[in-house]
């Protein structure tokens, strides 16, 4: 279903959304965390550091300005695990 979901109107305007759906998920109907921070290990999961911002890019050419694929700021991460913490901490919208 995901090409389908893709392209609906509704995809179309949670993609534009500044912080996305997930800033208005009730946690209680959301998967563990676990599940999000997973999704970061996709290669077309890219993140804005400076805003504090993911999105998906399916094709690398797509990535916007500032976007960084979740894989690469990983890789440069001198200690991987403190990287993922900090991007849990970011999904939960947490302040460090």
């Amino acid at each position: 279903m995901k090409p389908v979901v893709e392209k609906s109107k509704l995809y179309e305007v949670i993609h534009k959304m500044p912080k996305g759906s997930i800033h208005h998920l009730h946690t209680s109907a959301a998967p563990p965390i676990e599940v999000y921070l997973k999704m970061t290990y996709d290669d077309k999961v890219y993140y804005n550091d400076r805003d504090g911002i993911f999105k998906v890019f399916p094709k690398p050419e797509q990535a916007e300005d500032g976007y960084i694929k979740c894989n690469v700021m990983r890789s440069f991460s001198k200690d991987p695990d403190a990287y993922d913490q900090k991007l849990k901490s970011t999904i939960l919208l947490r302040r460090e």
